[in-house]
């Protein structure tokens, strides 16, 4: 059964095969987004691009979800448009520690407060779908001034300054580890923030 979940501008919904053509294109390293979605690791080489677009059209025509989503799409709310994904993924299985990403593909959609909505849903989705977890997390790296914006905007507290860690464009950054416990979700919850 395919998944939606529900925001303002926006849904996080499971893939579909026409999401396809217009996500290898993001895949394509020359977009703006690959500068700060993790620079310092090793990109998708263009000719990976087919094989990649390959597993996940195997994956979404077998309807193969996991009960708990690892990967959604983001989508514009009227076109359910691609616009960028959300992600989980263990740091470390034995301490139910999980690590979370997010994408807005198109510059143009930045500063919108998409990526607002899409990690709120998220954090909910999972807080409430998996509850063993007592704890969300991501890395970003002092570059990313939009992460660490949107980290502060969610409550997610800065847990991790790791100094002149990671090296962009031939300078020296500070990686980042921001944190959610699910006693501090729920208390931002209740009181509306």
């Amino acid at each position: 059964m395919s998944l939606i979940l529900e925001g303002k501008d926006l849904l996080l919904r499971d893939w579909a095969l026409r999401d396809l053509p217009d996500y290898a294109e993001w895949m394509r390293p020359h977009h703006r987004w690959h500068r700060f979605n993790g620079p310092y690791f090793p990109q998708t080489p263009e000719s990976a691009i087919p094989a990649l677009m390959g597993k996940h059209e195997a994956r979404i025509t077998a309807g193969n979800w996991p009960e708990v989503r690892e990967r959604m799409v983001i989508a514009d709310r009227e076109s359910d448009a691609l616009l960028g994904t959300v992600s989980r993924y263990f740091e470390c299985e034995t301490s139910n520690w999980i690590s979370l990403g997010v994408a807005i593909f198109d510059d143009a959609n930045w500063g919108r407060g998409l990526g607002h909505q899409a990690m709120r849903l998220w954090t909910d989705y999972l807080f409430e779908n998996l509850p063993g977890i007592v704890r969300l997390g991501f890395f970003t790296w002092s570059g990313n001034e939009g992460m660490v914006r949107l980290a502060q905007k969610l409550g997610y507290r800065e847990e991790a300054r790791h100094r002149m860690a990671r090296i962009v464009k031939d300078e020296h950054h500070d990686s980042l580890g921001y944190g959610m416990l699910r006693s501090e979700w729920e208390a931002l919850r209740s009181t509306g923030a």
